[in-house]
């Protein structure tokens, strides 16, 4: 079985229709502390802009690719990164990711750049 993960900043013990899913577990972990900025270059090396204590949840049930998921519509990133789910899903809690790492995070230069991209 393939582990699929979601990060937040709730505690949580499923997730609604429509909520995002990953089989990355480093982009959950940052989509835990509820960043509004995520930028991946081109080594595949994740930042992002968010502060909150966060919370990653692991899927604990089978996913069906063909019904349960779809390929989120509107992300930005590599295709197939981010999921929507088609159903509720039970989820568990794996671990507490605290503060994000200050490694991860964008600097005020680097933030600007990615505005002025848009």
């Amino acid at each position: 079985m393939e582990n699929w993960y979601h990060g937040s900043s709730t505690r949580l013990t499923e997730l609604r229709v429509g909520s995002t899913i990953t089989k990355q577990y480093n982009l959950a972990c940052i989509f835990s502390h509820k960043p509004s900025i995520v930028s991946i270059d081109d080594e595949g090396i994740i930042k992002h802009n968010g502060w909150e204590n966060g919370l990653l949840y692991i899927v604990d049930e089978t996913i069906d690719l063909e019904h349960d998921v779809e390929p989120h519509p509107r992300s930005a990133m590599v295709e197939r990164m981010e999921w929507l789910t088609q159903r509720t899903l039970k989820i568990k809690l794996l671990e507490e990711t605290g503060q994000p790492n200050i490694d991860d995070l964008l600097t005020t230069e680097e933030i600007n750049v990615l505005r002025e991209l848009k």
